[in-house]
Parts: C-alpha cells; sequence; structure tokens
C-alpha cells in the first residue's frame, strides 16, 4: 500500500493560547482599532488593541482577585456581545475554561451544563439570566461566583484586581 504525505499549511505555535493575539496586537501597533463597542448612549466608539489589551489585564486580574484559577471552568451565559469577548479573553489569560451557554437556555438545561462541566463561576448577562441560575443553584456544589454583566460586572471586577 502506498502512502502519501504533504506538508501542513500552517504550523500550530510551539508555546502560547488564545489570549496571545491580545498582546501580539497590541504590542505591534497598540493604536490600531481592533474593535468597536456601542457606549451608553448608543454610540459606536472604537476600541484600540491597546486599549483592549489594558481590559483583558484588568478583567483577568479582577478574576484571580475573585478566586479564578488555571483550570477552571467558568460559564458565561450572555448575547454575543462585547463583555463577552472581554471575558472570554480575561479568562483565557488567566487559563480558565469557557463554557458558553445559550441564552435561551432553561434552568434544567444549565442546571446540566453547570454541574457536569463542573462550572465554579457564571458570568450572565442580565437579572432574568441570574435568576434563572438562582433557581438550580443549590445543586451546584462548585458555582462559588455569579457576575451579571448589566449590573456592571466588568467593573466590580476591574476594581477587584
Amino acid at each position: 500500500m502506498r502512502e502519501f504525505t504533504s506538508p501542513p499549511l500552517a504550523l500550530a505555535p510551539p508555546v502560547g493560547g488564545l489570549a496571545d493575539v491580545v498582546f501580539e496586537h497590541a504590542l505591534d501597533d497598540p493604536r490600531h482599532i481592533a474593535l468597536g463597542r456601542k457606549d451608553d448612549a448608543g454610540q459606536w466608539r472604537d476600541v484600540t488593541a491597546g486599549a483592549f489589551r489594558d481590559e483583558v489585564l484588568a478583567l483577568a486580574k479582577g478574576l484571580l482577585a475573585q478566586g479564578i484559577r488555571f483550570g477552571d471552568r467558568v460559564a458565561i451565559m450572555s448575547r454575543t456581545r462585547y463583555e463577552w469577548t472581554l471575558f472570554d479573553f480575561a479568562l483565557w489569560t488567566i487559563g480558565a475554561q469557557v463554557v458558553p451557554i445559550y441564552p435561551t437556555s432553561s434552568a434544567e438545561q444549565c442546571m446540566w451544563m453547570l454541574y457536569d462541566a463542573e462550572v465554579t463561576a457564571a458570568v450572565v448577562e442580565h437579572e432574568d439570566h441570574a435568576m434563572t441560575i438562582a433557581t438550580v443553584i443549590d445543586r451546584l456544589p462548585h458555582l462559588r461566583g455569579l457576575w451579571q454583566l448589566d449590573s456592571g460586572a466588568a467593573q466590580e471586577l476591574y476594581d477587584a484586581g
């Protein structure tokens, strides 16, 4: 039997992780517009690579200050939004694992996912999501933290860090 091989088109980096891209982009050109986000007035504002890096670092420090550690699993239950991306990169920066949960999930679905993944903390978008988690919290022995985006979770964690 003949065997055929071809070299890979792209090589995997020998070290590092997904969060490295934030720091590499900020190092290359900190003033480069990396993202856009709506402000409190609903106007789109540019976010530079340097500013995003600073926010990721501040949030990562806050998560560490609140006891999130390498290998911990943290759920995010939210629509896609700027803060989702921010939490994603901050969690990857400290080596935590993100467990995404659909914002339309029922309490029982949330319970199963959070329990099965042994989630230690959760980030939810708003009060309805927090109440969904609260209805099953007594069955989640590993859950020790819950942050709500619409109540200023990011700022609370910046301050903690």
